[in-house]
């Protein structure tokens, strides 16, 4: 594995409790200029939200194994919330704990916060190689993209656009 001591140690802490101080594109471009073709190639796959293609490296397999079970989990806890049997998906059952107090406890904005934290937690707990390594990279891309969603959510925009949707709905039912 590859060691690249100038690039890991140029890019800027990662914070859930602060701006994102570099962009996911910014990081890529900078990336594809640092990185061997083979190890931008495997950084690319580390990207947050999508589980179509199977990883074949470890900490990106890991990463999706952990998203998949957190999202089970959660599914298993909406559709019980909502009296629905046999919706519920196999998962790991150390999560659903944690899925009913997001699910249960938090409105919708702090259930998504909640579970981008623990997406970030998870990912901070498998930092402990080579903090110059390129599996180290595919953790801060992964952790730069779920910092970029959390700071995505905007109060104003969010009112706006669901008074935007409710005066649709609304003038659905009476028209």
């Amino acid at each position: 594995m590859a060691e690249y001591y100038y690039f890991a140690a140029s890019l800027p802490m990662l914070r859930t409790d602060r701006e994102v101080p570099i962009s996911y594109a910014s990081f890529m471009e900078k990336a594809a200029e640092q990185l061997s073709r083979k190890d931008f190639a495997d950084l690319s796959l580390a990207v947050f939200g999508e589980k179509e293609e199977r990883a074949s490296l470890s900490i990106v397999r890991e990463w999706q194994d952990y998203a998949k079970h957190l999202e089970n989990a959660l599914c298993t806890v909406r559709s019980e919330r909502l009296g629905f049997s046999g919706y519920g998906r196999e998962g790991d059952k150390s999560l659903e704990g944690i899925a009913e107090n997001i699910v249960n406890n938090l409105d919708p904005l702090e259930g998504e916060k909640a579970v981008l934290s623990l997406y970030f937690d998870f990912l901070t707990s498998r930092e402990t190689g080579s903090p110059f390594s390129s599996e180290a990279l595919m953790i801060y891309a992964l952790k730069l993209q779920i910092l970029e969603r959390m700071n995505a959510f905007d109060e104003n925009k969010g009112r706006a656009e669901f008074d935007k949707l409710y005066k649709v709905i609304e003038g659905n039912i009476k028209g």
